[in-house]
């Protein structure tokens, strides 16, 4: 079948699968053509298991019953043509490719349980590979129609139907929706936050009075302090102490006028060495330093005060400053940095209500903003609700439920969520006189299928372009019903790659490629192929869809049905 023509602008495109010892196939192989490729096959001939390989190398749940009895691993390839969306996704992710190369997806799972996955090569995780399965390809089954009953699905295909611009305000709302929540739980922190540092603030206020009210110097005014009351408690002696050392430097055969005699005997002596001139100068230097320093005890003398009450208020300060430093940090260091901090603290909580205000402001200006983008992705689902229940209903009137009524129902929310403001119903009548009800409450197994088959041909042209998969979407019809299933299928496919498993001639039909599935049984080991059918052979295998015969009269009408359902198709294309 080949690689389908791509062009540089052309969607993502599905070119092969290839399976080993995934269940009972040993090795398969399957070449996707551009539009619809059908697989058939006898029941319990493998249709399941090839899809489960597909869902396997697109990072499915894989464990050892994966694995073909006797073989230690099994493992799925899938090769895909990405356009320039995924490739910029897989960059993103760290897997670049060549502008010439192909994605190629790789899974293995070990008889262990153990699964090790590759995307051109590179280690990739089972969450990796699903991530990207969005953008490749979206299965459809007989089970996925249970999708229809549930409201977050509902809601989905209206936004996808109500075209970029509704997926654009949903994200909107989403986005808006986060952000409000964060704003009013900041609002709801700040209030009870606020509420604890107004209880600290009323024990700082009273810490900052009492630091400040000390009006202490500096850091070292204890110490200051604590030196003079040691002067104070000892002012006679030292008093005395200093009397005599003032009065031995002031008396006249003291040593100040001895190096006074000495410097004028050595300047005599300065004519015959300069080294004399040196000696008279330490002398006179000697001399001048103590008549400085005779000077200094007299002042020190002087300002001794012998007033008892001094030492009683020098006492009480450093009492003071010792209950500020035992209270507050252990040093006037500490001290004066608590209070930097208390005077912080009450400047915060000065202000709460200025960010309270404003953190509210914000979160009024988002709920506005929230309600009108809303309001306005309400209106869009209005728009397409009823436009889809319009098409949709025209579908099943083909799909043999021509009495069929299908209403996507919107329904209001208590409060605007991150999906909007209102939740979806799927809701549906088979017959004249029922009342709609919710589908799950009223629709069969092939009312469904049919349904679901329905919305997506419906919602075709507003999907992205991935693949299609229908496994056995076929569940519940026949006969003219499954005609015009295949006919859909085919118009569906004109747009986009799809990959039909189904157990009716009537589809298969519709094929513009045919793989059929074959049981083989050697000895004791089952195993299945994969078979790519010519036109000779596909003509039996519808033949033997339809009546279990591949010759005679089941011949003939199973190549009337291929010559019908070229038909429409050629009349559609010119």
């Amino acid at each position: 079948m080949g690689r389908p023509d791509q062009a540089m602008n052309a969607p993502t495109t599905l070119l092969r699968l290839s399976i080993e010892n995934v269940g009972l196939i040993e090795r398969a192989e399957l070449d996707f053509a551009a539009g619809l490729t059908v697989v058939t096959g006898e029941t319990g001939s493998g249709k399941t298991m090839l899809l489960g390989g597909l869902a396997l190398a697109l990072g499915g749940r894989a464990d050892g019953d994966t694995v073909r009895q006797g073989a230690d691993r099994a493992r799925a390839v899938l090769e895909v043509a990405p356009d320039a969306a995924l490739r910029a996704r897989l960059a993103d992710a760290g897997f670049t490719l060549a502008a010439d190369d192909d994605l190629i997806v790789q899974r293995e799972v070990l008889a262990s349980g153990r699964s090790q996955g590759r995307i051109n090569g590179l280690p990739a995780s089972a969450s990796q590979l699903r991530e990207f399965a969005g953008a490749l390809v979206d299965i459809v089954s007989q089970h996925e129609a249970q999708r229809l009953l549930a409201p977050a699905y509902a809601l989905d295909v209206v936004d996808r139907f109500g075209g970029a611009a509704a997926v654009a305000l949903r994200d909107d709302v989403r986005e808006l929706h986060e952000r409000l929540r964060d704003a009013r739980e900041r609002v709801d922190a700040l209030r009870d936050d606020d509420g604890r540092k107004l209880a600290r603030a009323d024990f700082a206020r009273f810490a900052l009075a009492e630091i400040d009210g000390a009006a202490i110097e500096d850091d070292a005014e204890d110490e200051r302090l604590r030196e003079r009351r040691d002067v104070l408690a000892n002012a006679e002696r030292v008093v005395a102490a200093l009397a005599i050392a003032s009065a031995a430097l002031e008396d006249d055969a003291a040593a100040v006028d001895a190096l006074g005699a000495a410097e004028t005997a050595l300047l005599g002596l300065a004519r015959y060495a300069e080294r004399f001139g040196e000696l008279a100068s330490a002398a006179g230097a000697l001399q001048s330093d103590a008549n400085e320093l005779a000077a200094r005890i007299a002042r020190e003398r002087d300002a001794i005060e012998l007033d008892p009450t001094q030492l009683d208020v020098v006492g009480a300060r450093l009492d003071a400053l010792d209950g500020l430093k035992k209270k507050y940090g252990g040093s006037l260091a500490a001290v004066h940095a608590q209070r930097d901090g208390f005077a912080a603290e009450i400047a915060d909580v000065d202000d709460r209500e200025a960010r309270v205000a404003a953190a509210q402001r914000q979160a009024d200006e988002l709920a506005l903003a929230l309600g009108l983008r809303a309001a306005e992705l309400s209106a869009r689902r209005r728009d397409a609700a009823a436009a889809i229940g319009a098409a949709v209903g025209a579908e099943l009137a083909e799909l043999a439920l021509p009495a069929a009524r299908f209403r996507i129902a919107l329904e209001p929310l208590d409060a605007i969520g991150p999906g909007g403001a209102e939740r979806a119903e799927l809701r549906f009548a088979a017959n004249p006189g029922e009342p709609e009800r919710a589908m799950a409450r009223v629709a069969s197994g092939g009312e469904l299928s049919r349904v679901l088959l329905a919305l997506v041909l419906v919602v075709a042209d507003r999907r992205d372009r991935t693949a299609l998969v229908f496994d056995e979407i076929d569940a519940g019809v026949g006969g003219a019903t499954a005609s015009a299933v295949g006919l859909r299928l085919a118009r569906l496919a004109r747009g986009a790659q799809v990959l039909c498993v189904t157990h009716l001639a009537q589809i298969a039909s519709h094929g513009e490629a045919h793989i059929a599935l074959r049981k083989q049984t050697v000895g004791e080991q089952t195993t299945i192929a994969a078979v790519a059918l010519d036109p000779a052979a596909r003509r039996a295998e519808i033949a033997r869809m339809l009546s279990g015969r591949e010759r005679g009269v089941a011949l003939e009408h199973a190549a009337e049905l291929i010559d019908a359902a070229r038909r429409p198709a050629a009349k559609v294309r010119t």
